[in-house]
């Protein structure tokens, strides 16, 4: 029965009890189709809200089916649900955000000002960053990469992209060299460029599951010539990654920015 055979019968019935009266069965049948009509209209606006999108102050777009599933998932679903995101994204859209992204890193004062650049080296559907390490290079800035120690990580410096090799799960690092601690007393301006795989408007992130960039910031943070440093964090990621909110734990990192080829947070 469609949905106006349904109201047209539920008028019927309704006209009918108002002048002579339902039978029995009639009354069983006024009752069915009350029911189905209100669970119709009820999936309907349910389907019109999901398809509801608010744009926020800062020019972004929220849907807000994406923010009610936010906030029934797990942290694990949040994560592999974002990264099927990334990785549907057509190659030749992640190269250009990419381009978009990398723009809008080199033209904040962060990265201006930085005499040193802690940056990952992209993989797979990351957003690239192996055009900001050329250009930090060019700039004769220091850079340094990743490179994974156990349950542990530290940054390497390189001087070229020849630097690097396959390393932890084919991730390239860096073959060998200073760690970035060595320079702690030559640096005044420090960017950090950290992966993902989901964020949210207040800057909560859910990384990959290994826990390397929480401990590795915890261990910097307790170095005793920090605190002479500006250090800034700033997430690289796909506008697609972003959710109105995600789970997060207190011991959970908060980058000071997140780029997406839409802005900034």
């Amino acid at each position: 029965m469609t949905a106006e055979q349904m109201t047209a019968r539920i008028n019927e019935l309704y006209h009918k009890s108002q002048k002579e009266g339902l039978t029995e069965a009639e009354k069983e049948e006024q009752g069915r189709l009350r029911q189905a009509y209100v669970a119709n209209v009820r999936a309907n606006l349910r389907g019109q809200l999901d398809n509801i999108s608010i744009v926020e102050k800062d020019g972004t777009v929220t849907n807000l089916r994406d923010k009610k599933k936010a906030q029934s998932l797990s942290k694990e679903e949040v994560r592999r649900t974002s990264l099927q995101r990334r990785d549907d994204l057509p190659a030749q859209e992640r190269t250009r955000y990419s381009r978009d992204i990398m723009k809008n890193m080199t033209s904040r004062a962060c990265y201006q000002e930085a005499d040193a650049l802690l940056v990952y080296a992209s993989y797979r559907s990351e957003v690239d960053t192996f055009e900001l390490m050329k250009q930090a290079l060019l700039e004769e800035k220091l850079v340094f990469v990743p490179r994974v120690e156990g349950r542990d990580m530290e940054f390497y410096r390189i001087t070229d992209l020849s630097d690097l090799q396959e390393g932890y799960r084919g991730i390239l690092e860096p073959k060998a060299g200073r760690s970035y601690p060595e320079y702690l007393l030559q640096t005044t301006h420090v960017l950090m460029c950290l992966p993902g795989a989901a964020f949210d408007r207040a800057h909560h992130r859910i990384g990959y599951g290994g826990g390397f960039y929480d401990r590795y910031l915890e261990k910097l943070g307790s170095s005793k010539d920090l605190g002479k440093i500006q250090l800034t964090t700033a997430a690289l990621a796909y506008q697609c990654q972003v959710w109105e909110q995600i789970p997060w734990e207190s011991h959970d990192m908060t980058p000071d920015m997140i780029l997406t080829e839409q802005g900034c947070l």
